[in-house]
């Protein structure tokens, strides 16, 4: 999914108040700051959680992401959150 592709999404989802977005598959490398304009969602799919598979401190369905330690989700290629997330 193209930078562009995502932003329409996003602006779609924004405007027609979607609750839930699945963005799980799409190749993406990052979320770009524009995902804070979706205030009503509950829901951001961004893979599969792989509770049975070790992240990178050996935890058993867990990896730290930025400074967090956050669900092991595969599907996806993010590799860190923006810190308003």
């Amino acid at each position: 999914m193209t930078r562009e592709e995502l932003l329409s999404l996003i602006n779609q989802a924004s405007n027609e108040g979607w609750k839930e977005l699945d963005l799980s598959g799409k190749g993406l490398t990052e979320l770009p700051p524009e995902i804070g304009k979706l205030t009503q969602l509950e829901t951001l799919i961004l893979g599969t959680w792989a509770k049975e598979k070790k992240g990178s401190l050996g935890i058993k369905g867990y990896e730290v992401i930025g400074h967090r330690l956050v669900r092991l989700i595969v599907g996806n290629r993010l590799s860190t959150f923006i810190e308003s997330l």
